[in-house]
């Protein structure tokens, strides 16, 4: 059986509470439908579904990316009295054995250090030291780099940029969205832009 030209790196399931309702007994069963031969999860701050996930997969005979949409807590200054920021996104998909550990301890720590009431997130410096066999992806245009970009900041998205590579040498994609929204297309011109400077490969 052929295979399909496209394999999905960002589905959220079920365990995205509140941004998915897929089941992951029903997502291997579209890959198999379709040709896919394997598919990435990367729910929103958990890892949840991912034994289950793997489970299904194998007996498909899918190949299972395990991965997860990291929250990344700003680093801009907060005035007194204001309330946290909703985290910046980095999808994560594991590599390697060790990539799976790390991820493990990122996700572990978001839940562990943040406040409780605030959403689940890391800070860049929790990254230092936990990327080995971690891919990145830089998550559009809720990731920092086009977060920075929307508004006006194209040095700061450069540095962010710049830092991630850095963070993920070799294994960090310039991600692009086209859902026809007037955020994705307004970042994707100087965000390509970036990805070239830098020479990072696109999604």
């Amino acid at each position: 059986m052929p295979h399909a030209d496209f394999v999905h790196l960002r589905v959220h399931s079920a365990y995205s509470l509140s941004e998915g309702a897929l089941k992951l007994g029903d997502l291997v069963k579209l890959c198999k439908q379709h040709g896919m031969p394997a598919v990435a999860v990367t729910d929103t701050g958990n890892l949840f579904g991912a034994l289950e996930f793997a489970s299904y997969a194998a007996d498909a005979g899918i190949q299972p990316i395990t991965g997860c949409q990291l929250g990344i807590r700003r680093e801009e200054e907060r005035r007194p009295g204001t309330t946290q920021p909703p985290p910046d996104r980095l999808v994560l998909l594991v590599q390697s054995e060790a990539g799976w550990k790390n991820l493990m301890k990122l996700v572990s720590q978001a839940f562990m250090e943040t406040p409780t009431g605030e959403v689940p997130r890391v800070s860049w410096a929790d990254l230092e030291g936990k990327t080995d066999g971690l891919i990145a992806l830089t998550a559009g245009p809720i990731g920092t780099v086009g977060r920075l970009l929307a508004n006006g900041q194209g040095p700061a998205a450069r540095a962010a940029l710049e830092r991630l590579s850095g963070l993920f040498p070799g294994r960090l994609y310039v991600e692009l969205m086209r859902h026809g929204r007037d955020d994705e297309a307004a970042i994707e011109g100087p965000l390509l832009d970036l990805a070239y400077e830098f020479d990072l490969p696109k999604i």
